[in-house]
């Protein structure tokens, strides 16, 4: 599915992940999985499909201003597309 293309869901977080868990620095934390940069809390996506603003992992990549859900998230350092889920720490 192209990044372009989200479909719609109940919005949530299911891959709520904490700000750290204390071990190496970053472990535990939202990251690029291509550049390795962390989201800031203040940072912000658009969503194309009805031009909301929002940090998107804050939602799980759930829009809410439409309920789309964003499968890909763009990073806003290295500019390439990811799957959402691969942002977040693996256990």
């Amino acid at each position: 599915m192209s990044p372009k293309q989200p479909t719609t869901v109940l919005p949530g977080n299911p891959h709520a992940a904490p700000a750290g868990k204390g071990g190496d620095p970053g472990e535990g934390r939202i990251r690029c999985p291509l550049c390795r940069w962390e989201p800031r809390v203040w940072d912000r996506w658009l969503c194309t499909a009805c031009k909301h603003t929002w940090n998107t992992f804050d939602t799980g990549g759930v829009c809410p201003g439409c309920l789309m859900q964003w499968t890909a998230t763009i990073c806003l350092r290295c500019r390439k597309w990811s799957p959402h889920s691969d942002w977040y720490p693996k256990d």
